[in-house]
Order: structure tokens, then C-alpha cells, then sequence
């Protein structure tokens, strides 16, 4: 069995300079990301279909390249096929909160 770790590390500031993301790959190899990471499947078509950012992207900005990046020319994702959570420095004990299908779909139009 092959795993992959995301760990996020949420620091204090508002403008999300302190957090960071690491990729801990299945043989044991650490990886600092910026911004975005993709896990399993199809990495690298799935990277370089979502590229990169000049600035940080808004949550919709974001969410819908991510969705048009996981499906490409081949399928529609709705959102009920998808599972998404966002950071938060707001929370007292866990760092995200999961979205809704209904605040997915608000934000995929």
C-alpha cells in the first residue's frame, strides 16, 4: 500500500504568510508546496492542468480551477462528486471546515 500525507501547518497571520503545506510522499520523501498540492491519481496532468497563481486566488477563483484542473476535457464534476475543505485560523480546535454541496455549488457558477 502506497499513502501520501498532506500536513498544513496554519500559522497566525491574516495574509497566510506563515502557513505552510507539506507533502509527505509514500517512500518517506518531504516536500515544502506552495499554494497548491495534488495527491494521488494523475499528479502531474492534474498540476500542470490547474498551473500557478501570480497572487493568492479568492475561494471561488480557486475551487473552480481546481474543479476544471481534476476533470479536464473528459467530465463535468458537480458537487456532489466532490469533498472540499477550506484552512481557517478561526476555529478553536481543528485549522478547516468542510463545504457544503450548497456553498460548492454557489461558488462553481
Amino acid at each position: 500500500m502506497k499513502v501520501e500525507i498532506l500536513v498544513a501547518e496554519i500559522g497566525h497571520a491574516e495574509d497566510g504568510s506563515e502557513d505552510q503545506l507539506f507533502h509527505i510522499l509514500y517512500d518517506g520523501t518531504v516536500m515544502d508546496e506552495d499554494m497548491s498540492v495534488v495527491l494521488g491519481g494523475k499528479t502531474d496532468t492534474i498540476s500542470d492542468r490547474f498551473g500557478d497563481f501570480d497572487s493568492s486566488p479568492t475561494l471561488k477563483e480557486g475551487l473552480q480551477r481546481a474543479v476544471a484542473a481534476l476533470a479536464g476535457d473528459e467530465r463535468d464534476l458537480a458537487a456532489d462528486d466532490l469533498e472540499v475543505a477550506v484552512l481557517e485560523r478561526a476555529t478553536e480546535r481543528r485549522a478547516f471546515r468542510r463545504l457544503s454541496d450548497s456553498e460548492i455549488s454557489s461558488l462553481l457558477v
